[in-house]
């Protein structure tokens, strides 16, 4: 029986850690019984896109939406579904509890080993990279499939063994067993030899196995006291993973960022950072920090980079990748906001803030932010940072520019001459230059441009020909220009040459509020205003991006470019996101997805990771991995089924195949009743899947694509005999369509009364009649009978044609009177001449019956 799941209630819990949020958030699946899966032993994704689940209460398949239940009532081998995987050629397979293996083709299973052959708990499946899928049961031995074909491989010394994971390098197979891990060579003639256990392993119950496609020497190792690794380059000796002993590990996967994932009995999800491919920092997601449960019996790791955790007992659990992180600081500790941001290593952050320096940072083996004033840097109100080395170049609302020198913790003040008498000491930016030296900016005394020590090399205010004092963005770009944006006066440039160039002042540049300039890697410049939103600068015209095309806000007060090129925008009701290589921009204004949505002017900062960082009034948000994150993914649309009138049928019946596999049937051929036809299609997204839009178009019957939906269901109704093609396309993004799409061509009968042989059956009776009329004129006397003969077949012929025509003529002028009766009349005109030469031809064998009576009657 089908269970079809319309609903799933999603739990959505923050995942915490010590001293803050992690970058994760988590569904689960199972809270309420929609999914009855509550333990969880495979998971897998087909080519489709479909996550298979194999659980105690069948097996599920999921598209993002809906979960259907499939069990032994739809022809699986059992309800109880251990292992999975797809082929080469994506087709599933599916091992049981009770031993056996089947494959699904287009929905159907077929048994591929019989559970009397492989007789106990299939354990795992391998695909290797020559396409053979190795299978491990639990105490039966192996077996092996090749294009479709199974060979059982009985071994016995694996029979007196525990087996739990398999994989093959090489020429080798190394196998979990409950002693040890066995590694068995693969002979050339396809036969195993058993090697012996790797070294260090022997004794040791070998639960997990994961090669490392990134490295294909290292193999990780699970067992039930540790994490271990086995170097194939080396001894392959089994080495310790350290700080990860006593644990209990069940499965291992590793995603696209460089994370190992490790799943234990007993103490939850494992997240290992690996730097150079060793564990470089360690994060626990269990009971205690929010995760739903510490027993955890299988791993995977889908398309999206998401990662799929089946537990044992509480469900599924989906772990998603945040796309925002807010930090709040005022409550924790005690920030108002945070003005300026900058990344000093992979775990080491230094904040602006009014209330000095803030050092963020990872504690060892933590993946937890922790903020904490430097305290003495709390006399200062800091604006901005500049980070170098061993020094932070603090620029203050109260004290000028400061030296923090992070060795000793000192602070030396850098006095700026020449100053105007009475003005502010307030540094509104700081920035590094191309020559070793800073650019400073001061309210009220313009810009300065100084060495290290401070040494003076250039100022740049209204008393020497500056164009204004209150210069609020600095960029230096990779041309070796610098730009300046200030209020009021708008954008300057400082040429390479020691040209200035205002180009507000000049009309070049129309905005004259301008908050923050960046630079993106093709070099174009990019400009947030005050009010007149977003320009770039492609070093020949500026280019406007404001609220009609999308952007939050035409008040943009900071912008950073990210590894993709993406520009992020921020304003004080949210981000904006423009996507050039799409022509797209975005927008995220919902404070329960960003936690704050104002941007403070000019705090933005991306760090070494491609992370982009917004400071606000309360905290700071981070802009999660936004290259990964935001891509536009083209998908295929799978169309899935047929179906007429609303009811599931048996393709085959129209189709010359012997059977489905993965696609439909191309040569579909419905009969002329069977004109109301339904296609269901779909392209999965299981991390937002409500993210796809859909068009579609029926070649044949529409001359356009339909309109833009979410829906994955097309239904044509009254469709005419003739040759159809179906196409259909996906999209991330209502507003970017590319040219690839999905398509299936079928064909619905013509009646028999409009085939070829039905018109030649009408022509062949009309010229039988007018024959046999013809033929029966020479020997019918009676002259009325033989003009109704006459006039009854050409009747015959003027209905039939006018008959024929009809519809052409509807086709070009529609129903209008007019044509219908030129119709008629040109058609009366065409047979005027044969009426009139048979009333000539009736009335000459009218007079020669007259005169031949006459004869016979004289004689």
């Amino acid at each position: 029986m089908v269970k079809i799941r319309l609903t799933i209630i999603l739990l959505f819990a923050s995942i915490l850690a010590l001293a803050g949020v992690r970058d994760f958030s988590i569904k689960q699946y199972g809270i309420d019984h929609d999914f009855d899966g509550i333990f969880i032993y495979s998971i897998v994704q087909d080519d489709d896109g479909y996550l298979w689940i194999g659980t105690d209460d069948g097996l599920y398949r999921f598209d993002g939406k809906t979960m259907i239940n499939l069990n032994e009532s739809d022809s699986t081998m059992g309800n109880l579904v251990t292992a999975s995987t797809v082929s080469a050629d994506g087709h599933l397979y599916l091992g049981y509890y009770e031993g056996g293996v089947s494959i699904v083709e287009h929905g159907r299973y077929r048994k591929v080993i019989g559970a009397d052959t492989l007789a106990s708990k299939i354990n795992k499946f391998y695909r290797d990279s020559e396409g053979v899928i190795w299978v491990l049961s639990q105490n039966s031995g192996l077996a092996r499939i090749f294009e479709d074909k199974a060979e059982v491989i009985p071994v016995d010394f694996l029979s007196e063994l525990i087996t739990t994971d398999l994989i093959r390098h090489e020429n080798y197979l190394y196998i979990a067993t409950s002693e040890g891990l066995v590694k068995m060579k693969i002979e050339p003639n396809g036969e195993l030899s058993i090697s012996g256990f790797v070294e260090g392993s022997f004794g040791k119950q070998i639960t997990a196995l994961y090669e490392d496609p990134h490295d294909d020497n290292v193999l990780w190792v699970g067992s039930e006291d540790g994490l271990y690794f086995v170097d194939h380059s080396d001894d392959e000796k089994l080495v310790a993973v350290r700080n990860l002993e006593h644990l209990r590990v069940t499965s291992i996967a590793r995603d696209e960022l460089k994370t190992l994932w490790i799943g234990t009995a007993q103490s939850g999800l494992i997240e290992i950072e690996l730097k150079d491919n060793h564990p470089h920092k360690i994060t626990s997601f269990d009971i205690a920090h929010g995760f739903p449960s510490n027993q955890i019996n299988s791993l995977y790791v889908d398309r999206e980079n998401e990662v799929w955790v089946g537990t044992f007992g509480s469900g599924l659990i989906q772990l998603n990748r945040a796309f925002f992180h807010h930090y709040e600081l005022s409550k924790s500790v005690g920030i108002a906001g945070i003005n300026d941001i900058h990344q000093v290593s992979r775990d080491l952050y230094y904040l602006a803030s009014d209330k000095g320096l803030v050092r963020a940072f990872n504690k060892p083996g933590k993946d937890s932010l922790n903020f904490e004033i430097i305290q003495n840097t709390s006399m200062f109100s800091v604006n901005q940072l500049l980070v170098q080395e061993d020094v932070v170049w603090l620029g203050t609302s109260n004290k000028g520019l400061i030296k923090y020198n992070l060795n000793d913790g000192s602070t030396q003040r850098i006095y700026l001459n020449p100053v105007d008498p009475g003005a502010s000491h307030m540094v509104r930016y700081i920035t590094e230059g191309a020559n070793n030296d800073l650019w400073v900016s001061i309210a009220g005394n313009g810009v300065y441009n100084i060495e290290y020590d401070g040494t003076l090399k250039r100022h740049f205010n209204t008393r020497n020909g500056f164009y204004h004092n209150e210069v609020f963005s600095i960029l230096p770009d990779k041309a070796g220009n610098v730009w300046f944006g200030a209020q009021a006066v708008g954008l300057a440039i400082l040429r390479s040459d020691g040209e200035i160039q205002f180009l507000t002042k000049d009309e070049i540049f129309p905005a004259r509020d301008i908050n923050s300039i960046s630079q993106d890697d093709s070099g174009k410049i990019w400009i947030a205003t005050s009010g007149e939103g977003l320009y770039s600068f492609n070093g020949e015209e500026f280019e406007r991006f404001d609220e009609s095309n999308g952007l939050v806000s035409n008040f943009c007060n900071a912008v950073e470019v990210d590894n993709a090129n993406q520009i992020w925008v921020g304003h004080r009701m949210g981000l904006s996101l423009i996507q050039p290589e799409y022509g797209l921009v975005r927008q995220f204004d919902h404070p329960s997805e960003l936690g704050e949505t104002e941007a403070v002017i000019n705090s933005v900062s991306k760090d070494a990771q491609g992370n982009i960082w917004f400071g606000n009034p309360y905290g700071v948000t981070k802009v999660i991995l936004p290259h990964i994150q935001h891509v536009i993914k083209e998908r295929e649309t799978h169309i899935q089924n047929i179906r007429l009138f609303f009811q599931e049928v048996d393709l085959l019946a129209y189709s010359s195949l012997e059977k489905l596999d993965n696609t439909l049937p191309n040569d579909l051929d419905f009969h002329h009743s069977d004109n109301h036809i339904t296609f269901d299609f779909i392209a999965i997204n299981l991390k937002n899947p409500n993210a796809i839009h859909y068009q579609y178009q029926l070649k044949g019957y529409d001359k356009i694509w339909s309109p833009v939906t979410t829906s994955n269901v097309a239904t044509f109704t009254n469709l005419d005999p003739g040759t159809y093609t179906f196409k259909v396309r996906e999209s991330d993004h209502p507003g970017l369509w590319g040219d690839d799409y999905h398509e299936i061509t079928f064909e619905i009968d013509h009646p028999y009364w409009e085939k070829w042989w039905f018109y030649l059956l009408q022509i062949s009776f009309i010229l039988g009649i007018m024959f046999i009329t013809f033929m029966l004129s020479k020997r019918i006397q009676n002259l009325f009978l033989l003009r109704l003969m006459v006039y009854v077949s050409l009747f015959m012929l003027f209905e039939y044609i006018h008959t024929e025509v009809e519809p052409f003529i509807e086709q070009i002028a529609g129903e209008t009177p007019i044509f219908q009766v030129g119709i008629n009349l040109m058609l009366a005109l065409i047979l005027l001449p044969v009426e009139l030469k048979l009333a000539t031809y009736l009335k000459s064998r009218e007079a020669r019956g007259r005169e031949k009576l006459e004869t016979v009657t004289s004689e």
